[in-house]
């Protein structure tokens, strides 16, 4: 198994990572009782070798699959039949999980709308107003 890379220069060495071949469910008929055909990876964060506060960003991501007691990111996967493809599903989702566990949103700037756009909200609020006015009872002017 190879180094898994997630984003510019940083990666999961191979090292942290280990995938068991287990009993699965999902498609294969019959051969599901029989083989371990299912792929449970572990992937142990303090192996990473990653600095300390993007491994307590991955340990504080709000995931199911990330254990904070174990210190582990562990994935179950059984869609497919072959262990192989399995396993390659599990790597392809343990990449994901650990771009979004890593994605840092930009921080909000406050703004205020123009004074020009401020002008033109009252202008229409006005008119709406007129308008629904103009709904009401017809009064008889003398």
């Amino acid at each position: 198994m190879d180094d898994l890379h997630i984003r510019n220069g940083l990666m999961v060495p191979a090292s942290a990572i280990s995938v068991d071949a287990v009993k699965g469910t999902g498609p294969g008929g019959q051969s599901v009782n029989k083989t371990n055909s299912a792929a449970q990876l572990r992937a142990y964060v303090d192996a990473f070798g990653w600095p300390d506060g993007l491994r307590d960003r991955v340990l504080k991501h709000a995931d199911s699959r990330i254990s904070e007691s174990q210190r582990a990111v562990i994935i179950h996967v059984s869609t497919h039949r072959s262990f192989h493809r399995n396993q390659d599903e599990a790597m392809d989702r343990l990449a994901r999980l650990l771009q979004k566990a890593l994605h840092r949103d930009k921080p909000r700037r406050k703004t205020r709308p123009s004074r020009s756009a401020v002008r033109r909200a009252v202008k229409a609020r006005k008119h709406r107003a007129e308008i629904k006015s103009l709904r009401g009872p017809v009064r008889d002017w003398q």
